[in-house]
């Protein structure tokens, strides 16, 4: 089992948290809330697991804590606490874990940034994050099509280059693909905007989730009877880089620094909800 795939769950949390998952999944969300409806930070470490292993520096999962708790919030904002709840559990039911004793580092990170969130222009936005860049994060705008995401700024994190994961083939059988296939656009940062499919435009993130690659930042190549596509990075490439994020906190970055280089139009403050 993977590290990422596991679930660390302290003593507090198995004697209070635990016990809360529990209703949830025999009894329903509502009946749940009713039950008890753990204090907001109660949530986090429980997210924070999900999202980033736990043998990353300390400074790295305390920047993904705030991230966490910022998109936390943001959701409850949005939906009613029930429907996040409903999520969460997916989440979870999603995920293989074990009920082990943690080292307590997500506990912990969450503690030392309680309550601090990333805002811009006074609100809280989607912040996203994935776990390896192309060495440089992507522009929002470019990304979504759309101004509303002009807080999420392309920087650079070269660091990501030294991940052994930063470069990934994938073959694909060629009765599987058009016969012809060519890449129409790229963005800024590198990453396949469209293609083109026997005459037709695909969308280069879908094309890329669509057919398990590891990033859309991708060449194609004709390899006998397959197509090699070659990836750069892992994940969609917004915001924050956990590997970049975890190489800044070995070079002796805290945690708000970490956040001011991945979100430099963004900036850490209390929440006030």
């Amino acid at each position: 089992m993977r590290k990422r795939e596991r679930f660390w769950i302290s003593g507090f949390l198995m004697l209070f948290f635990v016990p809360y998952i529990g209703v949830m999944a025999v009894n329903g969300v509502e009946a749940a809330i009713i039950n008890r409806t753990p204090e907001p930070e109660e949530y986090i470490p429980l997210i924070l697991s999900l999202q980033i292993p736990d043998d990353y520096e300390k400074e790295a999962v305390k920047a993904q804590a705030v991230i966490a708790r910022t998109n936390f919030f943001r959701r409850i904002q949005e939906k009613n606490i029930s429907d996040v709840l409903g999520e969460i559990c997916r989440e979870i039911k999603n995920e293989k874990f074990a009920w082990l004793f943690p080292d307590k580092i997500y506990e912990k990170a969450v503690k030392e940034t309680q309550g601090q969130v990333l805002i811009s222009d006074g609100e809280l936005k989607l912040v996203p994050y994935h776990e390896i860049s192309n060495g440089q994060t992507r522009d929002g705008t470019q990304a979504f099509h759309d101004k509303k995401y002009s807080y999420l700024k392309s920087v650079d994190s070269s660091g990501d280059k030294n991940s052994p994961l930063y470069l990934n083939s994938t073959y694909i059988q060629e009765q599987q693909m058009p016969s012809k296939l060519d890449i129409e656009q790229r963005d800024g940062s590198g990453h396949v905007v469209s293609l083109r499919a026997d005459g037709d435009i695909l969308e280069g993130e879908a094309f890329a989730q669509g057919m398990g690659l590891s990033s859309s930042d991708f060449s194609i190549q004709k390899v006998g009877g397959e197509f090699r596509f070659l990836c750069k990075g892992k994940g969609h490439g917004l915001g924050f880089s956990q590997y970049g994020g975890n190489e800044l906190a070995r070079d002796g970055k805290d945690w708000k620094e970490i956040l001011e280089t991945y979100f430099p139009a963004m900036e850490v403050a209390a929440y006030e909800g």
